[in-house]
């Protein structure tokens, strides 16, 4: 029965459970439970229940309606008999009757509930053949054998077993029609379909409309008649469970399975006990008011299926909340994930009623396996709920510990992010699987908790000691208890825990920790709270020794130092006031620089060690200081800071219980010893601090082309000493500090100037520290403080710097303390405009052709190369006439987008001189001619895009030309953007260009008389020229020179030389 499994105490009782005790009804084997309400010499003195639900035994009717259609042989129809044969056998002697029906094409009642000795009719039933009329014979059941003439009787359980080898047959009856009687009538029904025709769907469906809900119940297949006996044992034991329940319509469980005593309360309204099996595993509570018989039972619903295998009461608390009492119940395996459920008694009804529950986040998390109301200020009152979820699991760590809270009527439970946990590392511990108050352990008047987490440490487990705190409990753990720092090797520590009571007489609460086969008592110690105390005397280092001009002098002042400890006990015990300590302390001057500006006389050094034994007492040292008067800083406070660790000595009535220290006592301690500050008699610093600066003659800061610029400031000390002065700088977005340069030829008293971290977004200030610590009477500082400006800031028209001066003396201060000043804005901007390429560069005329009139196109292009986007304005001069006479036929020009650029005609200029004649190629523009002048206002131009075309576009004639004495004129048109000079600035003013074209006059001339005379003068020439020769002899002599000169060269050839010997023909074929 597994006794001892769950123990409750209140005051002198113990309730020890045992929820595992088994008992056979028939063949069923159920689980319930006991529990015993033992006294202080544990002798019981009642148990609960007074005594185990007996075996219900409900009479039963069987019949049997078998198939004995011709498409079963005779032989399968024998071991149909034989099988219901056994089962009749095998149901016998529980108060369970028996009848059979035969059913094909006709039907036949072979016995009914009245007959003796079933088992042997079956074996004479002989087989009808013939259809299969499956509908109409259990209609015929219903009516003819359920009856109590037949020996039905109205209190029995009734179940029908079919049993058929197919689908029915020629049967004018549906299953839709028949049904519904036998499920009027109570009729529990059970479908046994044989052989290969139930493979189909069609056919299995048959079976289902046949069969009581649900299908996996009540329907059964095999493949032949010899397997028959292989569902023999299921069927019979689903009957059995239908005889052993206290349900008629189905094998559903009440209370045959529920294991009271899982979980076990002793409350003041009487015993609690968990019954985890009862109704399905729904599970609920028993509550045992007067006596130990006729409990309450506790649950949500008897009967809600989604409650079905929560185990409702595997764990359950008492809480009182808001001055009313209630129960607050587990149910781990709800849904897969876990709920708590709060219950609470009604005062009208006295029925308990499910009031607020609060549901698990991971499935398996086992949300609600354990509770633990807590009452965090040991008022009575549950401020809190502890649930554990021990089988939760992440990467980091196995189990959870969710708070709960009572808000609004309503559970608030912390999300597992933010819940209790263990250690990292031990992903399977089960921290969370026992939980329990220990009382106020850590002396800060606030309940603690433990959690166990027995599998951690490879199953050595481990216990964790949370402390509580207002309204909640803090998430580190105070203490780790490993079970393997025990002796011997401890399996599951943690399994179970109990606390918040004095089990040793030395008033301290102790905890009982269970783990496989014994259990631990872990006893707390008393806690010890230190307070520690400084005072300097003088209170304040003396300032009248130092002064601006500070010398080398090693002359010291000294100050003493009073250290003082306080030991008191913040827990209750009854050790009375002999509990000591030994007190190792260090106290270090200056510990926060490098090089301390004072020490101890009596070990010539900023450190010094020592210790003392103290009890429940004050105890207190003094320490003198040197300090030198050639110290720089005589502003800061110098510090002392005190360093000290407790050690706790045995006391002499528990010699092994050792004090501990408070974790709230603070380890360290600083104190502070002030310079005296030189206030005058008042004792008050009246600083008359005067501030001014100038823009170091800047007169207009230009956004883009100034990259910085420098402000002149300075501050003036009319007053006494000021501490701390600072002067702030004020400036717009846009800008950013960036260096500070102390003139110091022209300051005075002072030799620093420190402007440290000095970007504060989104104020955008600048702080200067002036002279710290001290600014002196009379002194005076100047310096240059320089910004960067960023090249796309946005400003305005006027930048704003405003100062302002402060300290720490306080006091009202003057308007001198603030200034501000002013300076103009410009912003920096990249226009260009140049020619289109499209442009129409050159262009011709015939003279004669004065009429004729041709095309000429002038395109502008405007690009802007400066990230910030402006509005501006395009001028073109454009020349329209020459004296008068029209000369270029322009109307308009036209943008390339319309929606950016407006274009309109401004006013005709005439033009102010004459072409000169004498130059080569005259530009016609509008100095010499009438011009159209025409403004296009452009709203804002991105860098982005491409850039914005203007097209001037008009015809020309050439009438004018007649006034022009050169051939080729130059026509030229002009462009300029304009912008606010007083917002914006390009360094090379406004960008201009111009566009030419090249106008050309040409003159034709008539060649052919020029060809002719030219020819003819030719002649003539050649004539003369043959003539004059011949007149000289010139043809005559020099035909007869040749001629004579021929036949010279005829006669040499013909005579052969003396001087070569003549050989005869050679034979030879090369010679």
């Amino acid at each position: 029965m597994s006794f001892g499994l769950t123990l409750a105490t209140q005051n002198d009782q113990v309730l020890v459970c045992g929820p595992t005790v088994h008992r056979a009804c028939g063949r069923n084997l159920y689980v319930n439970g006991y529990c015993f309400l033992l006294n202080q010499n544990l002798q019981e003195k009642e148990h609960f229940p007074e005594s185990l639900q007996e075996c219900t035994h409900h009479p039963t009717d069987i019949a049997f309606l078998i198939d004995g259609s011709s498409s079963i042989n005779e032989k399968n129809f024998e071991k149909m008999k034989q099988f219901v044969s056994e089962v009749i056998k095998n149901l016998s002697g529980r108060d369970t009757l028996f009848a059979l029906m035969q059913f094909s094409g006709n039907f036949r009642e072979h016995f009914n509930f009245k007959s003796q000795d079933p088992a042997h009719l079956v074996m004479e039933v002989e087989q009808l053949y013939g259809w299969t009329k499956t509908a109409t014979a259990i209609r015929k059941v219903v009516r003819e054998l359920f009856i109590a003439e037949k020996g039905s009787r109205n209190e029995a359980t009734k179940i029908l077993i079919v049993i058929t080898d197919g689908s029915k047959l020629n049967d004018a009856a549906e299953y839709w029609e028949v049904i519904p009687e036998a499920e009027q009538a109570g009729i529990i029904r059970y479908a046994i379909g044989v052989g290969h025709a139930f493979s189909t769907i069609k056919v299995q469906q048959e079976l289902k409309d046949i069969a009581s809900e649900p299908d996996d119940d009540h329907v059964f297949k095999v493949n032949n008649f010899n397997a028959l006996k292989s569902i023999q044992d299921q069927l019979q034991n689903k009957i059995f469970a239908i005889e052993g329940t206290q349900f008629q319509s189905s094998s559903s469980f009440q209370m045959e399975m529920s294991q009271e005593g899982l979980s076990a309360l002793l409350t003041p309204q009487g015993p609690v006990i968990g019954a985890v099996g009862a109704y399905d595993w729904s599970g609920g509570l028993l509550l045992y008011q007067t006596s130990n018989r006729d409990p309450v039972f506790i649950n949500i619903s008897s009967t809600l299926k989604d409650m079905n295998n929560s185990y409702l009461g595997y764990s359950s608390q008492p809480v009182r909340f808001h001055g009313r009492n209630g129960l607050v119940v587990g149910a781990p395996r709800y849904d897969h994930i876990g709920k708590v459920v709060y219950f609470e008694k009604e005062a009208l009804s006295r029925e308990w009623r499910l009031k607020m529950e609060a549901v698990g986040e991971q499935v398996g998390s086992y949300f609600g396996a354990t509770l633990c109301s807590v009452d965090l200020n040991q008022d009575t009152s549950t401020d809190l709920v502890l649930v554990g979820a021990p089988m939760y699991y992440d990467a980091t760590a196995g189990g959870r510990v969710h708070v709960c809270l009572f808000k609004s009527e309503a559970f608030s439970c912390t999300e597992s992010n933010s819940a209790l946990k263990g250690e990292p590392g031990h992903l399977f511990g089960r921290f969370g699987a026992s939980i329990a108050e220990v009382g106020d352990i850590t002396g800060d008047k606030w309940t603690d908790v433990a959690i166990g987490a027995p599998l951690e440490d490879e199953n050595a487990g481990a216990v964790y000691i949370f402390s509580g705190k207002r309204a909640s409990i803090r998430h580190s753990y105070v203490q780790r208890i490993e079970g393997l720092k025990f002796s011997g090797r401890f399996s599951y520590f943690g399994q179970a825990i109990s606390g918040g009571r004095d089990l040793t007489g030395d008033g301290l609460k102790d905890i009982a920790v269970g783990q496989q086969g014994r259990v631990l008592l872990l006893r707390s110690r008393p806690v010890l709270r230190v307070n520690v105390s400084i005072v300097f005397h003088p209170p304040s280092i003396p300032t009248s020794v130092f002064q601006w001009q500070r010398p080398t002098s090693q002359e010291n002042v000294t100050s003493m130092a009073e250290v003082c400890f306080t030991i008191s006990k913040v827990t209750q015990d009854f050790l009375g006031d002999e509990i000591r300590s030994e007190l190792s302390y260090s106290l270090t001057l200056d510990s926060h620089r490098i090089k301390a500006r004072a020490s101890f006389t009596e070990v010539k050094s900023p450190t010094l060690q020592a210790n003392i034994s103290i009890g429940l007492e004050q105890k207190c040292q003094s320490y003198q200081i040197e300090l030198s008067v050639g110290a720089e800083d005589t502003v800061t406070p110098v510090t002392l800071r005190l360093n000290y660790n407790l050690t706790g000595k045995s006391v002499a009535k528990v010699p092994d219980l050792l004090p501990i220290l408070s974790k709230c006592s603070k380890p360290n301690y600083i104190a502070e010893l002030p310079f005296e500050k030189n206030c005058g008699n008042d004792g008050l610093c009246e600083d008359i601090l005067q501030t001014s600066f100038t823009f170091s003659g800047l007169q207009t800061l230009d956004v883009g082309l100034t990259p910085e610029f420098t402000i002149t400031a300075s501050l003036q000390n009319h007053g006494e000493d000021s501490y701390g002065s600072t002067l702030r700088f004020f400036y717009p977005a846009g800008l950013s500090y960036r260096k500070v340069t102390l003139l110091q030829q022209a300051s005075r008293k002072v030799s620093r100037v420190q402007c440290p971290a000095l970007e504060e977004e989104p104020s955008h200030n600048a702080i200067c520290k002036i002279n710290h610590p001290i600014f002196w009477s009379g002194a005076e500082a100047i310096f240059v403080a320089t910004f960067d400006v960023s090249p796309d800031a946005s400003l305005g028209d006027t930048l704003q710097i405003v100062v302002k001066a402060d300290s720490e003396n306080g006091g009202n201060g003057t308007k001198d303390v603030s200034y501000e000043a002013t300076l103009p804005v410009r912003y920096a901007v990249n226009l260009l405009i140049n020619m289109g390429e499209e442009s129409t560069k050159y262009m011709n005329f015939t003279v004669g052709q004065e009429d004729a009139r041709k095309s000429v196109e002038h395109r502008y292009e405007v690009k802007n190369l400066h990230e910030r986007s402006i509005p501006f304005t395009v001028t073109f001069w454009i020349p329209v006439k020459l004296k008068g006479n029209p000369m270029w036929d322009v109307f308009q020009v036209i943008p390339s987008e319309p929606e950016v650029a407006k274009c309109v005609l401004e006013r005709e200029t005439p033009g102010s001189k004459d072409l000169l004649s004498d130059e080569a190629q005259p530009h016609l523009d509008c100095s010499t001619a009438s011009c159209k002048i025409i403004q296009c206002n452009v709203l804002s131009l991105k860098i982005d895009k491409r850039p914005l075309e203007f097209k001037i576009k008009g015809d020309i004639n050439f009438h004018w030309t007649s006034q022009v004495q050169q051939k080729k004129i130059i026509l030229v048109s002009s462009g300029q953007i304009s912008y606010n000079k007083r917002k914006y600035t390009q360094p090379e003013g406004f960008p201009q260009t111009q566009v030419q074209t090249v106008v050309e006059r040409i003159e034709i001339y008539n060649s052919i008389p020029v060809i002719i005379g030219s020819s003819f003068g030719g002649l003539i020439l050649l004539a003369m020229t043959a003539a004059a020769l011949y007149k000289v002899g010139f043809f005559k002599r020099q035909y007869k020179q040749m001629l004579e000169e021929a036949g010279a060269d005829n006669d040499a050839a013909d005579q052969p030389s003396q001087n070569v010997e003549l050989s005869p023909p050679s034979n030879d074929p090369v010679s």
